[in-house]
């Protein structure tokens, strides 16, 4: 007890003495990265979401301003033929008329009147009449020689409906159309926009190559990896633009090259920071792993003499100083045991102290450290700590359940850091077996093989470590529904007394199988349950009386 005051009270000292290795990475984060960061990042998107907008703007107000212009002479139309059949009385008198002579006269009068009001109003520049009592076909303006005598239009009259009474797309969708019929006139009037004409004046102002404006019937559905924008004319049509965003951002260089400057300081710090990293936590790193390499290789005495350049570090380096001290003492005792038990309780060592552990745990530390999350790193460190004087002071003795159980909870937890979103875990354990006692690690080692071998790569594993007692038997259920078990695997483990393993797997699930037999003989019992793809169970039956006084 004594020992572990002092190393206590040293790794405080040692705290107060030098500044945390977070501290120090997050000063060099602070320093080296975060201000080019946050400059290019904001740059960046303030810069692209003003030139797409912009773009849009330009796109939108073309589309809008070319609409009003189709809309006012939409409306100009409309208004030209309500007065067409209701206010003049040139036509009037042309449709009343039966002399044909006056009928040429007033018919002339008519055409050049409406020739006139064409070149000089901003109405449709092309219109046709007919007047059915004279069988009269009136063309406005007048056609050349090539196409004299024919009748432009003339179907939609003899197929005249209702709905052409207003606005409606010719056959080949180039025009807008509308016939008026007046029943006291006897005459159907029309007028034509030429839509080819107005979209080659709009496309002339295209400032992007994909570009293109269109009409249609309804409105532009939105399509991937493009920009539709559309706009409503007064003749119920849509007038609709389509740009590709490819062709957007094509425009946006200052965008570009302003990432491009970016990346390259980017790059540059990369190299300062490694160095830096590699200084503060690769070289303290690398000592422990040669340490434990040392204890590999069978150089047990080799006791790491340097002091760490953190208070982190300096407590790992007192950790591991005390493992490999008492791997000593304990190797001794194993010595000591039975030559029956001899080999188990060597497995069991081997199993529980071998340097991976600790490496392996090292490593999720380093990570931890990389992704600058302190009080993961923090508690991976107290949790090493802990799990380590669990290990060396409970040697092969029976231990309350309850201290297995806040191990076995305080690993989850910490295991939990670095594996985010692989598992949940859940407890329901009757309190009363935290009065009985058990193999150290035992239950933990069950544990530890869930996570060594169950979790898988796409999905959340669901663990469940339920306990219950009655009648002078313990029997705690070990649940996950991950990768599961083939049948030749249960079978191993099922009868791993009557056939042992020696090809190197489940040696943790052999190791306690033995140690539950040597504590507890034949009354003790582990058995396996799985199947591939949906989970397996491990039932552990441990015979406690917790009435017998030898027992407390």
């Amino acid at each position: 007890m004594r020992i572990i005051v002092h190393l206590q009270g040293k790794g405080k000292h040692m705290e107060r003495k030098k500044q945390s290795l977070m501290t120090k990475a997050a000063i060099v984060l602070l320093i080296l990265i975060l201000p080019f960061n946050i400059i290019g990042i904001v740059t960046s998107v303030i810069s692209y979401r003003n030139s797409i907008q912009s773009a849009e703007n330009a796109i939108s107000h073309s589309l809008d301003s070319y609409g009003l212009l189709l809309d006012n002479r939409i409306r100009n139309t409309n208004s030209k033929l309500y007065e067409l059949s209701n206010n003049n009385s040139v036509l009037f008198n042309m449709c009343h008329c039966r002399d044909e002579s006056q009928y040429r006269i007033l018919r002339y009068q008519f055409f050049t009147s409406m020739n006139n009001e064409i070149k000089s109003s901003d109405i449709a520049k092309v219109w046709f009449f007919y007047q059915t009592d004279w069988d009269d076909y009136i063309p406005l303006p007048a056609y050349t020689g090539a196409n004299a005598g024919s009748r432009p239009y003339y179907p939609y009259i003899e197929n005249y409906s209702p709905p052409y009474g207003h606005w409606f797309f010719s056959e080949d969708h180039t025009e807008l159309i509308r016939i008026l019929y007046d029943n006291s006139l006897n005459l159907y009037c029309g007028a034509v926009l030429d839509l080819e004409a107005f979209l080659a004046e709009l496309n002339g102002i295209n400032d992007f190559d994909s570009l293109q404006y269109s009409f249609s019937e309804t409105e532009a559905e939105t399509k991937p990896r493009q920009l539709i924008l559309s706009r409503k004319t007064a003749a119920n049509v849509y007038l609709t633009a389509t740009v590709s965003t490819n062709d957007l951002n094509g425009s946006i260089s200052f965008l570009q090259y302003a990432l491009f400057l970016f990346f390259i300081l980017y790059l540059a710090l990369i190299p300062i920071l490694y160095s830096l990293m590699r200084s503060y936590m690769g070289r303290p790193l690398k000592k422990l792993n040669e340490a434990h390499a040392q204890l590999q290789n069978g150089n047990e005495n080799y006791r790491i003499s340097e002091a760490g350049n953190s208070a982190e570090f300096q407590e790992a380096y007192q950790s591991f100083n005390h493992m490999a001290s008492s791997l000593q003492t304990l190797q001794k005792e194993v010595l000591d045991k039975e030559l029956a038990n001899k080999q188990l309780q060597i497995d069991y060592l081997q199993l529980q102290i071998r340097p991976h552990f600790l490496l392996n745990s090292f490593n999720v530390l380093y990570t931890l450290i990389q992704r600058g999350q302190k009080e993961p790193s923090q508690q991976m460190v107290l949790f090493l700590s802990d799990y380590f004087r669990y290990l060396f002071r409970s040697g092969s003795e029976l231990q309350l359940f309850s201290k297995e159980r806040k191990l076995i909870e305080d690993y989850m937890r910490i295991t939990r850091i670095y594996y985010p979103d692989s598992f949940e875990v859940s407890y329901q354990l009757d309190p009363i077996l935290d009065l009985i006692r058990v193999p150290p690690m035992l239950l933990h080692s069950f544990m530890e093989n869930i996570i060594a071998h169950a979790l898988l790569p796409d999905r959340c594993v669901h663990i469940v470590f339920s306990g219950e007692y009655e009648d002078g038997m313990a029997t705690f259920y070990i649940s996950d529904d991950g990768k599961g078990m083939d049948e030749e695997a249960i079978e191993a483990i099922n009868h791993i007394t009557q056939v042992p393993i020696d090809d190197g797997k489940n040696v943790g699930i052999k190791n306690s199988i033995y140690r539950l037999k040597y504590y507890f003989g034949d009354k003790a019992s582990v058995v396996c349950e799985s199947e591939l793809h949906i989970g397996t169970t491990f039932t552990i039956m441990i015979p406690y009386d917790l009435e017998d006084p030898e027992e407390e």
